[in-house]
């Protein structure tokens, strides 16, 4: 046998000294290290002082028999994964499930057959061994597992500052943004009163009320894909899909873009009412991106269609315009905000659009725009 046996220590109890004897000597011949008693009491002693690996465990004792010391440690928690071996003359049914139903693992009939004894002394210490292993495995795991939690909570703790921190950013990059723009703008429609008979100064003051238009549109844009991109949640009451829509439709048909151009919008909803949890600002704001689009770059006379249906248990609402379109690689890269290519007609980079998957996809849904085949573009939105 393996030198690796001196690493189990066994316990042999019998009030036969023979019995003890000849265990003693098969055990040690094979490098197991070996302790004896010969009583229950004796055992229980033995085990307070140093647990063994292994007990075999003679029934019939004097002062306490193997039975009661079996109870007795295995009332005892610490010694749960102690195997303990029942040695017996008895080969009766009824001793040997009384043996199992107090928790002894396995029993060998006396006279004893030295092959046999090996074979299920071996057994039952790897068993052991293979617990203890999946012991310390399991509590190096709990270990590493509070360690990581421990990480992760000093993580989350970390992200909520930076929340807050980028929160704040944020609120104070938009009032310092809006605060001087909004002065901008308040004072070119006050010189453009004032400057109003001279033709050649209030065109320029005109250009100058475009751009900062402009400009407040783009960086109001901006932050608000910022803020989309960082916050996972938006603020959602019940509303009614429909009203939001026809909201944005009056706005819309007011504008003066839509006028000039003597641009009409046609409807064509399946329901009059349609109850949703949404973000009424955010989504109007996301619809109107998408109108404004469509008036920008739809020709004179012509109609912009606005259908809601539904479709696959959602609510699709489709925009289409009778416009040119979009150019194939203002397509591929609708979505990316600084993407260099192609400008999509003017200037404009389409942060607008951008910023309408954004709110849609933030509400669970999500956007698809492409060219019409006869002409025009279609925006479909689904919830």
């Amino acid at each position: 046998m393996l030198n690796e046996n001196q690493d189990f220590c066994i316990l042999i109890a019998d009030d036969n000294s023979n019995n003890l004897k000849f265990l003693s000597k098969v055990l040690s011949d094979n490098n197991y290290r070996v302790r004896v008693s010969s009583n229950g009491k004796q055992v229980l002693k033995s085990i307070a002082i140093q647990m063994p690996d292994l007990i075999l465990l003679d029934i019939n004792m004097p002062e306490m028999d193997g039975f009661e010391a079996c109870k007795i440690i295995r009332d005892d928690k610490k010694y749960n994964n102690l195997p303990i071996i029942f040695l017996t003359a008895k080969t009766d049914k009824e001793s040997i499930v009384t043996g199992f139903e107090i928790g002894g693992q396995d029993y060998i009939t006396k006279p004893f057959d030295i092959n046999e004894l090996l074979a299920r002394v071996k057994t039952h210490l790897e068993v052991k061994k293979q617990r203890e292993i999946l012991k310390n495995m399991n509590q190096i795991l709990e270990e590493k597992v509070k360690e990581r939690t421990a990480l992760l909570n000093d993580a989350y703790q970390e992200l909520q500052g930076l929340d807050v921190a980028k929160n704040n950013f944020l609120s104070m990059l938009s009032h310092e943004i809006r605060t001087p723009l909004n002065g901008i703008i308040g004072a070119s429609y006050i010189l453009n009163d004032v400057l109003k008979e001279n033709s050649e100064i209030a065109e320029f003051v005109e250009m100058l009320k475009v751009s900062v238009n402009r400009l407040e549109k783009f960086s109001t844009t901006a932050l608000l894909i910022t803020e989309l991109q960082t916050n996972s949640t938006i603020s959602k009451e019940d509303e009614d899909l429909v009203n939001i829509i026809n909201e944005c439709i009056d706005e819309n048909t007011a504008n003066p873009e839509t006028r000039n151009k003597n641009l009409s919008f046609e409807k064509n909803f399946f329901s009059n009412r349609i109850k949703m949890n949404l973000n009424k600002e955010l989504l109007k704001r996301a619809i109107n991106n998408i109108l404004e689009n469509a008036i920008q770059y739809s020709f004179a006379g012509q109609k912009i269609n606005i259908n809601l249906y539904e479709e696959n248990k959602k609510n699709i609402l489709e925009i289409r315009d009778e416009g040119k379109g979009f150019p194939e690689k203002v397509l591929k890269h609708l979505f990316e905000p600084f993407e260099i290519g192609e400008k999509h007609y003017d200037d404009n980079i389409g942060l607008s659009l951008i910023a309408s998957k954004q709110i849609i996809e933030a509400h669970g849904g999500n956007i698809i725009i492409k060219n019409r085949d006869d002409k025009g573009a279609s925006v479909k939105l689904s919830f």
